[in-house]
């Protein structure tokens, strides 16, 4: 079964590029906005942006089912490297996570199902979403502002260098991790370095902190996967004075939230003794960027049989330490992220997310495309 028409897959590609050379950043979409209000006006679908700052949803369909198709929107802080004719004409900034083509994917879907829209047999919401890179997560807010309410099950994309172009990927179960960027800054008071007990060494309370905090994670952790990584560490500024000021940037992954909890509390206890203690004091910042991404098992074996019926070329995925703001979503309603790859070496297409050389083989939208439309073509079947 093929849902995609050449002239489907030229339209996605037509508004990948068109995306891809205009990147925006966070919420401030305004021109990404605009190109996804107007093809959905060409398309002849009703949106909203009443789920927030830079986001537009809309909707079609009928039925007693609401099925929600995310696709993210937002490009990186990056300056692009390629050399390919569209690329981005704002400095500093690039779609180097491939958001250009998760939204072109979704407006492609969009087109081929208002044109087949007597035909389903549920509701489809597509969500357009902001700031999915940014420090504040578009999700949380969208979510927040109830853009869950009546969905039953949401489903997202997400291209692929590490897969070849015509396959997809697929995890079930618990599949990307929660995030936690925590920062913790000591506070002590400076002296002459060769008068320390003058001072309260900020330094010395985050060196022990450092040591204390990675033992005990390691501990409460047992046989859990986590990540804890301190990727920022600085104090003080010149040899001869004790700092007084010492802070560490800390990423927390992980998928049991009860261990989070402990690490949490344990964090707190540690880092407050230690300042008691030196007479200092500590500040800590603590909050999670994401849930953990879990694949409802149900939904992934529903969609990878509907894949399988469109002929479509399957592989499953490991785990994955990284995170994804989709999270936020499943925090509510079930649903699964897949993978779609876009890795082509023949025409140099091997370059990872995030990097300035980052690219993608447009063959790869395809079969993203096939997904999404096979599987809400067959929503009648979901019970």
């Amino acid at each position: 079964m093929d849902f995609v028409s050449n002239e489907l897959y030229e339209y996605a590609v037509s508004v990948r590029r068109q995306l891809h050379q205009y990147p925006e950043i966070g919420f401030e979409l305004d021109k990404t906005v605009k190109l996804v209000s107007e093809e959905l006006d060409k398309i002849g679908i009703p949106y909203t942006y009443e789920y927030g700052k830079g986001s537009v949803v809309a909707h079609l369909g009928q039925g007693d089912k609401m099925i929600a198709l995310r696709a993210d929107m937002d490009a990186l802080p990056v300056e692009e490297k390629t050399d390919v004719p569209y690329k981005s004409k704002i400095s500093g900034q690039m779609h180097a996570c491939g958001h250009d083509s998760h939204t072109a994917v979704l407006l492609a879907v969009a087109k081929y199902l208002k044109e087949n829209e007597n035909k389903l047999t549920c509701r489809v919401r597509l969500i357009f979403q902001p700031s999915e890179e940014g420090a504040v997560s578009g999700a949380k807010m969208m979510v927040e502002n109830g853009v869950c309410d009546g969905v039953d099950h949401i489903i997202c994309t997400h291209c692929d260098n590490a897969i070849n172009t015509g396959k997809i990927g697929i995890c079930y179960g618990d599949y990307m991790a929660a995030c936690i960027p925590a920062t913790i800054r000591f506070k002590g008071r400076t002296s002459h370095a060769a008068l320390p007990e003058y001072g309260i060494d900020a330094v010395a309370m985050a060196v022990e902190a450092y040591n204390k905090m990675k033992a005990m994670v390691k501990e409460e952790a047992g046989e859990l996967k986590y990540i804890w990584s301190v990727g920022h560490f600085q104090g003080g500024h010149v040899h001869n004075v004790i700092a007084d000021l010492c802070q560490m940037d800390i990423s927390f992954r992980f998928y049991n939230m009860d261990f989070s909890k402990r690490v949490e509390r344990n964090v707190r206890n540690i880092c407050s003794e230690i300042a008691n203690r030196y007479g200092g004091s500590v500040e800590i910042i603590w909050n999670m960027s994401t849930g953990p991404v879990h694949n409802d098992e149900t939904i992934t074996e529903k969609f990878k049989k509907t894949a399988r019926n469109a002929g479509l070329n399957m592989q499953d995925m490991p785990q994955r330490m990284s995170s994804e703001d989709f999270g936020w979503y499943l925090e509510k309603v079930p649903g699964m992220i897949f993978r779609f790859g876009t890795r082509n070496e023949e025409t140099g297409c091997t370059a990872l997310a995030h990097r300035n050389d980052f690219c993608i083989d447009e063959e790869g939208m395809k079969i993203a495309i096939q997904a999404f439309c096979a599987y809400v073509m067959q929503c009648r079947n979901f019970g």
